[in-house]
């Protein structure tokens, strides 16, 4: 199932909220952190990858279920394990627990190694992942199926212009920036009474620098359906 490894974490002012509720963004963010040290400390950091295959990792889904959000000033334990992967997808799961060990978020992650030329997806070699133990499967883990493009036809939108300061070093717009984006079509009252839930992500297409972010907001019920750029980002979030 792959080895674990834990950080210890006090969430801090400027990754909490209005309401000092760590922000969704800011616990992807957090993630992707701690899985790149578990990559460091294992002896495959993003450097080691770009120097040896000039590949580098993408995330293309999360899967996210929340039984409470951190708050500020809060000490959780973050802990990751890379569980499984196959010839192009590796899967990562994580959790935020409290002090006294209950669980706050769990996060299912999917991830690929792209070409940092072609930008195409690549084949999982056996050399880049071996250090952590996963477990080597033949099937792929049926992905969260989304309202396509066509049903938001006629719902509201917005269009953010992408910025310098939202790319990361990969050159494309860091994956948590979408969630922030598709958040903020939906209006303070609502936010300011009802918390996510269930939260599903996938990124289908990168966005790079000088594209313009069109997202639409559809709401079903106590679920809001976000799909930026014709399909490109397609995020539903369950809300109570």
């Amino acid at each position: 199932m792959g080895i674990r490894y834990q950080q210890d974490y006090i969430v801090p002012f400027y990754e909490s909220d209005r309401f000092k509720k760590m922000r969704i963004s800011s616990l992807l963010a957090v993630a992707l952190q701690i899985s790149g040290e578990q990559s460091v400390s294992l002896g495959r950091s993003d450097v080691w990858v770009s120097e040896h295959y000039h590949y580098f990792w993408a995330v293309i889904e999360y899967e996210l279920d929340i039984t409470r959000l951190p708050v500020f000033s809060e000490k959780i334990t973050i802990e990751t394990q890379a569980t499984s992967y196959n010839n192009f997808f590796c899967y990562r799961n994580f959790t935020f627990k409290d002090e006294n060990g209950n669980l706050l978020v769990e996060i299912k992650s999917t991830w690929v190694l792209m070409d940092q030329e072609s930008r195409k997806i690549e084949r999982v070699a056996d050399d880049i992942v071996a250090p952590y133990a996963s477990d080597k499967i033949s099937k792929i883990i049926r992905p969260h199926k989304f309202l396509k493009a066509e049903v938001f036809e006629g719902a509201s939108q917005v269009r953010y212009p992408v910025r310098f300061s939202d790319l990361d070093m990969n050159g494309h717009v860091n994956n948590a920036k979408y969630f922030d984006w598709a958040c903020d079509m939906i209006d303070f009252d609502f936010r300011a009474t009802h918390e996510p839930k269930h939260i599903a992500i996938k990124y289908n297409h990168e966005v790079l620098f000088g594209d313009d972010i069109v997202g639409k907001l559809l709401f079903k019920g106590l679920v809001s359906h976000h799909n930026l750029n014709h399909d490109s980002t397609q995020i539903e979030i369950e809300w109570k």
